[in-house]
């Protein structure tokens, strides 16, 4: 282990003997909400304590209150034995520091966790089984520091961290998939009863058969999904969620979540049935999640089922799991279920196969683009940037969507035409030219920010339709033509967006409508440089890649924030700022968006303060915590210093049973706008931030926001070697 790290908590003392203090009031892990049995038959422990800020104080240890968590690597993937004669099943790991450094786990206060199941085949098991299910056979715990574990642990190597582990518990012959999971974590809680983490956790599992232990299996037969599936919205440590962080592979969760475990207790909590429900914001025994936002549509179920045993999502239909999601359906009475009731699983198959639900619940899109655009710029003359005096020319052209045919030419030409309409001339023919991306407005057009005279607010989208106006519209029969104003001296160097929209037919209602057709382009003015994205591409890890629900039906707008930018900039025009209405949505703010519209509904499927999710590039300037201002801190913290906190909550939660929660949310949101108003804030997106918030919200000043937002814990695992 990092001795650096141990020694931010603890003075005074050698580290050894410090550990050997401390360990004594270490005696596992509290916080988890789930079971905790002993090995063998499933059955309960009690919940045990852990090294608290007072034990350290009365140990004559203190901690600095600034603790470098560091990111352990478990490997398990070397080898485990087994001994067919006593039953006996050997584990052999690694455990290291993020340098590859020995952890000695028999002096530093590492609890180990041990889980080995069986895979029980659908065919095999109780009726109406739900399987291929996992059930587990052993559980065993401690640290080793403190006391032995059950089984009889042996370093091998202190230097590389390499340990055996033969288990208290026995396993009898079988020819099933036997998995071994371990987890190991260190931390302690302070006076404000919050973890300080020194290790992230770890889990790292085993996959294999009795008679070939050696030979570790690349899938176990019944991994539907994959653990990046679930970290794509909740983050590295998936059991954040309701663990405290201790899981950190959903392989691990089969060990508790199963049927068989759960049996016991409440069925409900087997791992499909719970996560179905969760997401398809149910109320049922595990909890109320009727109030959860999934990010994409609830039928898609390849954005989870994802691994290589998916399949067994759509062929193993049971009552049970398909119930989790559709929960207006009664199986006893037939109530809701065209097939009338069912008081066994046999007969699922017979009506629903394979290939039906993978199409019912990947339906293909009702509505597809009218045409295919390509969209085209001179090229500079260097052939990597525009620079001052250079004005290319946007060509915009036209294909049949589906066939790729050429339209007619008149389509270019003729006048613009009504909705509802097909044929002649098109309803939008609309081109976007805006940026740099670290303060997007509009440029190079009529009415931009770049022209002579301004339109206020600048002019963001540009008819293409010949006969206007607009003197920059060049179309003619062979496309739709705008020629960009020259760059003018002193342009902001960097990188802008090129967008355009087309539609024929276009939007009458939301089951009225054709989809608009678009294409976009980034290009490179005054610099070869790309700029970095505020936000990545980190959208559409938990929203895909598709369209975006929430804006009505006559836009393709995707989840890319260069395109939204072509309206959400920072203008002040026709939308919010992207990086006000963000923070507001994604912080459920009462208060933060400064459109006054009410995002506290929005269950954000990871820490709020982990800004890491969305701005992925920590090297650049984009990240909230080296450029805050009110417009996008107040998202997220409140950007209405002289709301009324009761009258919003009033106006906007009637009967709602979280009402004094959001009184103080609210509340807290105000007094913080009202802080960064009176520092100098501006809630105008359309003045460049003075960065004074910089005074005490930079690095290594009083309120460092990386050290605020706790973006230390935030930081990237490394990878795993069993994944």
């Amino acid at each position: 282990m990092k001795v650096k790290t141990l020694l931010k908590i603890i003075t005074h003392m050698s580290l050894y003997g410090a550990l050997m203090f401390a360990v004594a009031a270490l005696t596992g892990c509290s916080g988890d909400t789930g079971p905790r049995g002993p090995q063998g038959p499933p059955g309960e422990a009690g919940e045990t304590s852990e090294v608290t800020l007072q034990d350290l104080a009365s140990l004559g240890l203190v901690y600095s209150g600034d603790v470098t968590p560091i990111n352990p690597v478990l490997d398990l993937s070397k080898t485990v034995s087994y001994n067919s004669s006593t039953g006996a099943l050997t584990v052999h790991f690694f455990l290291t520091d993020e340098s590859g450094k020995g952890i000695d786990i028999t002096k530093i206060p590492y609890e180990l966790r041990f889980y080995v199941s069986e895979l029980i085949p659908a065919a095999e098991g109780p009726a109406d089984n739900p399987g291929p299910a996992w059930n587990r056979l052993i559980y065993e715990n401690g640290t080793p520091a403190m006391a032995a574990m059950p089984g009889a642990l042996t370093l091998i190597n202190a230097a590389t961290g390499e340990y055996n582990y033969v288990l208290a518990g026995t396993l009898a012959a079988t020819d099933h998939v036997i998995r071994v999971t371990v987890t190991s974590r260190f931390r302690f809680r302070d006076n404000n009863n919050q973890y300080i983490v020194v290790a992230n956790p770890v889990n790292a599992h085993y996959d294999f058969l009795l008679a070939d232990p050696g030979t570790r299996l690349s899938s176990s037969g019944a991994d539907m999904v994959t653990t990046s599936a679930c970290e794509s919205c909740h983050g590295a440590r998936i059991g954040d969620v309701g663990h405290g962080g201790s899981y950190t592979q959903v392989t691990t969760c089969n060990n508790c979540h199963n049927v068989n475990y759960m049996a016991g207790r409440d069925p409900n909590a087997d791992l499909a049935f719970m996560i179905h429900s969760i997401h398809s914001a149910k109320n049922f025994s595990v909890g109320d999640f009727s109030e959860v936002t999934y990010p994409q549509p609830i039928n898609n179920c390849g954005k989870c089922h994802n691994g290589p045993d998916a399949g067994l999502a759509y062929s193993n239909p049971t009552r049970m799991n398909c119930g989790s999601c559709h929960s207006n359906v009664d199986f006893a009475t037939g109530a809701g279920h065209a097939g009338g009731p069912q008081t066994t699983d046999a007969n699922c198959t017979g009506c629903h196969s394979a290939d039906a639900i993978k199409g019912y619940h990947n339906p293909p899109p009702t509505h597809t683009p009218e045409f295919d655009v390509s969209l085209n710029l001179t090229p500079p003359a260097n052939g990597q940037f525009y620079q001052a005096g250079e004005a290319p020319l946007v060509t915009v052209t036209l294909t049949r969507h589906g066939t790729g045919a050429p339209v007619d030419p008149s389509v270019y030409t003729t006048p613009q035409d009504a909705k509802g309409a097909v044929g002649g001339g098109l309803n939008v023919a609309s081109l976007y030219v805006y940026g740099p991306r670290s303060f997007s407005v509009p440029v190079l057009a009529t009415g931009s920010t770049t022209d002579a005279n301004p339109a206020n607010p600048p002019t963001q989208a540009h008819g293409l339709f010949a006969g206007g106006t607009d003197p920059l519209v060049k179309t003619d029969a062979t496309g739709f033509k705008y020629q960009l104003m020259a760059v003018p001296q002193g342009m902001t160097a960097g990188t802008y967006m090129v967008r355009v929209r087309i539609a024929d037919y276009g939007y009458i209602s939301d089951t009225n409508f054709q989809l608009e057709s678009i294409a976009f382009t980034n290009i490179q003015i005054g610099t070869s440089t790309v700029q970095h994205k505020v936000s990545g591409d980190a959208c559409i890890d938990c929203h895909g890649a598709g369209t975006a629900p929430f804006h009505d039906a006559r836009h393709a707008v995707v989840f890319d924030t260069d395109q939204c930018l072509a309206c959400h900039d920072h203008s002040g025009g026709h939308a919010d700022y992207i990086g006000n209405r963000v923070h507001a949505v994604h912080g459920a703010s009462l208060t933060g968006d400064l459109n006054n519209r009410d995002w506290s509904e929005v269950t954000f499927p990871r820490p709020a303060n982990n800004c890491i999710t969305c701005h992925t590039d920590t090297t650049t300037n984009t990240p909230v915590w080296t450029t805050p201002d009110m417009v996008a801190c107040g998202g997220c913290h409140g950007a209405m210093p002289n709301a009324d906190p009761a009258a919003i909550v009033a106006a906007q939660n009637e009967n709602d049973q979280d009402e004094a929660a959001e009184l103080a949310k609210a509340r807290r949101e105000v007094a913080a706008a009202q802080h960064m108003a009176q520092n100098g804030g501006s809630t105008d997106p359309t003045v460049a931030p003075t960065l004074s918030c910089m005074t005490c919200h930079g690095e290594g000043r009083v309120a460092d926001l990386f050290k605020t937002h706790k973006l230390i814990l935030f930081r990237p695992l490394p990878v795993d070697p069993n994944q």
